[in-house]
C-alpha cells in the first residue's frame, strides 16, 4: 500500500504541473481533495515580486566572428556614438598554385605584369544615412606581431600592436553606401552584396605572387602564407553617418600569362589570385562608444540594452522574498519576467530596431558564457525572442534559476535545515558579503546560429550557438528606478 501511496502522489504532481497556470489563484488552493486519498494534498499559490534593475556599461565581448563592422554612426534616439574598425587575416586554400613563372606576362622590368591589385569589401547591410561620405583606410599589418589562432580577442582590443609603425602596404578610399553610380537593380536588390573596393599599386599584387615563385613553401597553407607573406590588413574608416556589416574581405591580384588555345595556338588568358577572409582565420572588430552620461544615471524610470558591446540590464532577483516565509519549503514551479519595451520617439528612417534576442545569463557567467561554443542551458542561462505584439521580451520560466540560486546559498553558507531563523540569516549575511552578485542577472542583446533539418515528418530548428549582437540594436526597457518590472512565482506544496 505505501508504494501505491507514491504513485498516487507523484501522478497529481505531474499532473498539477500540466495545469498550474489555468488552477492558480491568489490564495492558497487545494487540488484533488475529492479523487485522492484524504491524507495528500497539493496547494499552489501565487505571488509577485517586484525586480530592481539598472543599465551597466558593457565594457567588452569576445570579438572572434567573421563578420565584421566598419563605420561611426550617432544613434539619433540616444545620440550615442559608436566607432568600429577590424582587422582581418586572409585564408590560403591548401595545394594552392599559380601558372609557371616562364608563362606570366612581364613588365619592363622583368617583374610579373599586376593588371590590377584591389582588395573589395562586401556587405550587405549598413546602418544609417546612405549617402554619408566615409573614407576608408587599409594597412598592412605588422610581420612581426602577429594575431594568434588560440586567443580571445575582445572589442576593447587595441589593435595598436598589430600595426606597422611603418607598413609597407597602404591605401584609402571614400565611398558612400549608397553608390548611386549603379543602377537601380543592384541598389535596391537585397540579395545582392555591395562592395567597397580599395585599389592598391602593382607593388603589392607583385610582393604576393615573386614570394610565391621565391618560397613556394610560404603557400602551403593558410598558416605559413600569414606569418610569412600577408599577416592581414587593419581597416579604419573616417567620417560620421554610416556603419558597414562586413561579410567578407576578398584581396584579388590579376595578371595575365601565356597559354594555348584548343587548336593550339598561342593566346594570352587572364588569371587571378585570390585569398579572402573567412571563419578559418582571424577578423577582429573594435568598438568605441562615446556614451551619453544620462544613459547610464540609476534615477531614471528605465534601463537600455544597445549593442555592439555598449550598454546592457542588470536585474537583482528578489530570492530572499521569494523564499521567505511560508514559502521557504515551497516547490517554485514557474517564474515569469515580461521586459516592457518604450516606444521609440524618434521616427526617422534612421532608428535603430530592438534587438531580436535577448539573453538572461548569471552576472559572473557572462564571458564564460560567449568565450566557447554556447547554448542556454535553461537553469542558469535563458534567451528570448522580442514579441512586437507585446512590444517587449517575456522569460516565460526562470525557476530553475531561483532554486539554483537558493540552492548555491545555502551550500555556500553552510546552512542546515534545522538553522534557528537567525543563525541562518548570520549565515547568509557572510557568504553575500563575499559574494555580492550571486542573484544578479545580465540581460544581453544576442544572435542565435541556428540549424534547420527537414525530415519526412517536418522541419525542426535547433540553436547551435548563442553570439553576441554586434549589430546596431538599441531598445529602451521599462524598469530602473520608479520602473515597475514584475516577476510573477507559482509555487506548490504537499500537505498531509
Amino acid at each position: 500500500m505505501q508504494s501505491l501511496h507514491h504513485i498516487w502522489r507523484y501522478g497529481l504532481y505531474a499532473l498539477t504541473l500540466c495545469t498550474l497556470f489555468a488552477a492558480c489563484d491568489n490564495d492558497a488552493t487545494g487540488l484533488g481533495a475529492d479523487i485522492m486519498p484524504g491524507q495528500d494534498n497539493v496547494y499552489t499559490s501565487t505571488a509577485t515580486f517586484r525586480l530592481d534593475s539598472r543599465s551597466v556599461s558593457t565594457g567588452a565581448v569576445i570579438a572572434n566572428t567573421s563578420t565584421c563592422y566598419l563605420g561611426t554612426l550617432i544613434d539619433p534616439e540616444t545620440r550615442a556614438q559608436t566607432k568600429c574598425d577590424f582587422l582581418a587575416q586572409f585564408n590560403l586554400l591548401e595545394n594552392y598554385t599559380l601558372p609557371d613563372r616562364s608563362l606570366m606576362v612581364k613588365d619592363e622590368t622583368g617583374k610579373v605584369k599586376i593588371d590590377s591589385c584591389y582588395i573589395a569589401l562586401l556587405y550587405s547591410t549598413f546602418y544609417g544615412d546612405s549617402l554619408s561620405t566615409m573614407r576608408i583606410r587599409a594597412e598592412e599589418l605588422s610581420t612581426t606581431n602577429i594575431m594568434q589562432e588560440n586567443v580571445s580577442y575582445y572589442t576593447n582590443s587595441d589593435f595598436s600592436v598589430y600595426r606597422a609603425a611603418s607598413p609597407r602596404f597602404v591605401q584609402a578610399t571614400s565611398f558612400a553606401a549608397r553608390d548611386l553610380t549603379k543602377n537601380d537593380y543592384v541598389l535596391d536588390n537585397g540579395n545582392a552584396y555591395r562592395a567597397v573596393n580599395i585599389v592598391f599599386p602593382a607593388s603589392l599584387g607583385q610582393h604576393l605572387i615573386e614570394t610565391y615563385y621565391q618560397h613556394p613553401e610560404y603557400y602551403k597553407n593558410a598558416y605559413t602564407f600569414i606569418h610569412n607573406v600577408c599577416p592581414g590588413f587593419y581597416f579604419g574608416c573616417d567620417g560620421v553617418g554610416t556603419m558597414l556589416r562586413i561579410e567578407s574581405a576578398v584581396l584579388d591580384v590579376n595578371f595575365s600569362y601565356h597559354s594555348k588555345t584548343a587548336a593550339g595556338n598561342d593566346t594570352i588568358v587572364a588569371g587571378s589570385q585570390r585569398v579572402a577572409a573567412t571563419q578559418e582565420v582571424l577578423q577582429n572588430t573594435s568598438v568605441n562608444h562615446a556614451l551619453p552620461e544620462e544613459m547610464l544615471r540609476d534615477d531614471q524610470a528605465y534601463t537600455y540594452v544597445k549593442s555592439p558591446a555598449g550598454i546592457h540590464t542588470e536585474m537583482t532577483l528578489p530570492v530572499d522574498d521569494i523564499i521567505a516565509g511560508e514559502h521557504r519549503n515551497d516547490t517554485i514551479n514557474a517564474a515569469r519576467i515580461m521586459l516592457r519595451r518604450y516606444n521609440l520617439t524618434d521616427k526617422s528612417d534612421l532608428r535603430l530596431e530592438p534587438p531580436t534576442h535577448l539573453l538572461m545569463v548569471r552576472k559572473g557567467d557572462v564571458n564564460r558564457f560567449f568565450e566557447k561554443p554556447n547554448v542556454a542551458d535553461n537553469i542558469t542561462s535563458f534567451y528570448t525572442a522580442y514579441a512586437a505584439a507585446n512590444n517587449g521580451y517575456t522569460f516565460d520560466n526562470i525557476a530553475s534559476l531561483i532554486t539554483y540560486m537558493k540552492l548555491e546559498r545555502d551550500k555556500g553558507a553552510g546552512v542546515m535545515h534545522d538553522d534557528a531563523d537567525a543563525v541562518r540569516q548570520e549565515k547568509y549575511a557572510k557568504w553575500e558579503a563575499e559574494h555580492p552578485d550571486w542573484n544578479k542577472v545580465a540581460i544581453l542583446p544576442v544572435t542565435l546560429e541556428t540549424q534547420t533539418n527537414t525530415t519526412y515528418y517536418g522541419t525542426t530548428t535547433s540553436v547551435l550557438r548563442i553570439n553576441p549582437e554586434y549589430g546596431m540594436r538599441s531598445v529602451k526597457l521599462v524598469g530602473g528606478d520608479g520602473g515597475h518590472i514584475e516577476l510573477s512565482v507559482i509555487y506548490s506544496r504537499f500537505t498531509n
